[in-house]
């Protein structure tokens, strides 16, 4: 990657949420429906991209080339997971709660 200037964000998601960002005004967004379209189109991502977002189901369905990507030890881009149209997965939020506070919490009793 090149300097640290303005980075770019991408999107590598199912074509609904590629839709709406592109509506956003993101301009690399690819809609990938398989693991190996999610991992070439990771690789082929410009340089100038700082974030990459995508959604859980579609991290959750290609965890192993993410790892892969990020075992490469770059700092960029960030990949972040975003919840698709049907809503975050409890376990994650659960994670971040315990993350965030220390502390187990059961999300279930709430």
């Amino acid at each position: 990657m090149g300097g640290l200037g303005t980075l770019k964000v991408a999107v590598i998601a199912d074509e609904d949420t590629v839709t709406g960002f592109k509506l956003a005004g993101v301009k690399e967004a690819t809609v990938a429906k398989e693991g190996e379209e999610f991992e070439d189109a990771l690789y082929e991502l410009s340089d100038e991209v700082g974030i990459v977002i995508t959604t859980e189901p579609i991290a959750q369905e290609n965890r192993e080339a993410i790892e892969r990507f990020r075992e490469r030890g770059e700092v960029f881009p960030i990949i972040v997971e975003i919840p698709d149209k049907q809503g975050s997965t409890q376990t994650q939020l659960q994670d971040m709660v315990k993350k965030a506070v220390g502390v187990e919490i059961d999300l279930e009793d709430i």
